[in-house]
């Protein structure tokens, strides 16, 4: 099989471009999938704070949560 050195160019040429097209293709569906997942997160964190945020009791348990959370990262670095 004797290919000249135009066609061997060519043909890298074509590899070139369909691996790029294939990378725009992953990194699309990886900000779908990044999308898809964090998009349920946002809403149900959201509810969860205005409900937690509605009841005093609640919300005084969230803001000793709260204070914890941030005192022990304090601590951790």
């Amino acid at each position: 099989m004797n290919l000249s050195l135009e066609a061997l160019s060519r043909r890298r040429e074509a590899l070139v471009q369909r691996s790029s097209a294939q990378r725009a293709e992953i990194a699309a569906a990886v900000e779908r999938t990044r999308n898809a997942v964090t998009a349920p997160l946002l809403l149900g964190g959201g509810a969860a704070v205005a409900l937690l945020s509605s009841s005093r009791k609640l919300r005084r348990w969230l803001v000793r949560a709260w204070a914890f959370y941030a005192l022990v990262r304090r601590f951790r670095g």
